[in-house]
């Protein structure tokens, strides 16, 4: 499956901005006074999309790598921790009768999950949309916004990210897709809804 893959890091420093450089005029930054910041959802715009000659409802993966820096919320020092995260399975646990944990053939690993215990969980893709949805209202924004379980709770600091576009999710024939997704595409922008913490 043909593809774009946008590698990228993120950060959260003072003085930096998103994406680890020098702070500038119209740049965003998240605030490095706060030990976490953590994603609740995520918006992703193309500038320029061509929904004449494109699908109207492109999709994207967005896909934490790399590790997840936090700080330490003690002391005076703010130090820096990373956490490499894997996303694995924790399935429910079936009821248990008193017949069951008696026999002796009864093992809990086994006989007692709705699943495989510790697998790896995929990352589904999401809904991109075309041009400047973050200026929008707030009712337009919050419609627009992805809350996949699996980026609920990720740091927004992350030491590696990759931005998949496939070219299947453009048109029929995604060679065709790619081509016109980058004739026409001047600037992606990622959003992220947040919440965090302050250190102590």
């Amino acid at each position: 499956q043909p593809g774009l893959v946008i590698p990228f890091t993120t950060q959260v420093r003072f003085g930096k901005n998103f994406f680890g450089f020098p702070l500038g005029s119209g740049d965003s930054t998240f605030d490095s006074s706060r030990f976490a910041t953590r994603i609740r959802s995520v918006g992703l715009w193309f500038k320029g999309y061509d929904a004449a000659g494109l699908t109207n409802t492109p999709r994207a993966y967005l896909v934490p790598v790399g590790a997840d820096v936090l700080r330490s919320p003690y002391g005076n020092s703010f130090e820096e921790r990373s956490w490499q995260i894997v996303d694995q399975k924790l399935p429910v646990p079936f009821p248990l009768s008193t017949d069951e944990i008696a026999s002796a053939s009864y093992i809990p690993i086994l006989d007692s999950l709705s699943g495989d215990f510790g697998g790896i969980r995929k990352f589904s893709s999401f809904r991109a949309y075309n041009d400047s949805g973050i200026t929008g209202t707030s009712a337009e924004l919050s419609a627009q916004m992805n809350t996949d379980s699996s980026l609920v709770g990720r740091s927004v600091w992350n030491t590696q990210w990759l931005l998949i576009i496939p070219g299947g999710y453009l048109l029929d024939d995604p060679t065709s897709g790619l081509n016109n997704f980058i004739k026409s595409v001047t600037d992606i922008r990622l959003f992220f809804q947040t919440y965090s913490y302050s250190g102590n």
